[in-house]
């Protein structure tokens, strides 16, 4: 069993590596220079093949015995149910504010996508609501069940998302320069401030 939680870590840091290299604006410029007018496509590509590795990832995670590390009662249900619904609501908010962006869709009917730092909405009072909902999300999943493979994909995940924050904190200054200050300096990154 130790073997797969070790596996199972390993495989999460993996996935965020792989996620993180194929974001990163040098290995898109190279790719770009490799594709040529086909680059149009590479967010499309990027997002089936992360939703695609990420469902492979989930699947071999359920088919671990994990076991309970603590046992959980009608009260941690609730809280965890709350936290869970709450970054359920807040992801869906974020998704469908920026779906055909981020998915890559509106490179299927646009030639260049716009790219234009978005501020408005639930983004006027945290940069990265979508990392504040996924957070609550995992974690309030984990209380409703504590199963040690989930406490594993969970700190991966939020070590991960914390560090990978930083690298896109830099690559939107590149791209948006003192825009993105100015709002890096007046919106709190993932806890809001209304």
């Amino acid at each position: 069993m130790l073997y797969h939680h070790i596996l199972l870590a390993i495989l999460w840091i993996l996935y965020g590596v792989l996620h993180s290299v194929m974001a990163n604006l040098g290995f898109k410029s190279a790719v770009r220079k490799r594709t040529g007018k086909y680059y149009r496509y590479y967010r499309l590509f990027y997002t089936v093949f992360a939703a695609v590795s990420l469902v492979a990832l989930v699947v071999y995670q359920l088919g671990i015995p994990g076991k309970y590390l603590f046992q959980p009662t009608f009260t941690t249900r609730i809280i965890g149910g709350v936290l869970l619904l709450a970054g359920l609501v807040l992801m869906a908010v974020c998704i469908k504010k920026y779906f055909a962006n981020l998915s890559g869709l509106k490179s299927l009917y646009q030639e260049t996508p716009s790219s234009e730092l978005m501020i408005t909405g639930i983004h006027r009072y945290m940069r990265h609501p979508l990392y504040t909902g996924t957070f609550l999300a995992i974690w309030g999943l984990w209380v409703i069940v504590p199963a040690s493979t989930l406490l594993i994909a969970d700190v991966v995940i939020t070590v991960y998302t914390l560090l990978a924050i930083q690298l896109e904190e830099e690559k939107l200054v590149a791209e948006f320069g003192d825009q993105y200050r100015v709002y890096q300096q007046t919106v709190p990154g993932l806890i809001p401030r209304f």
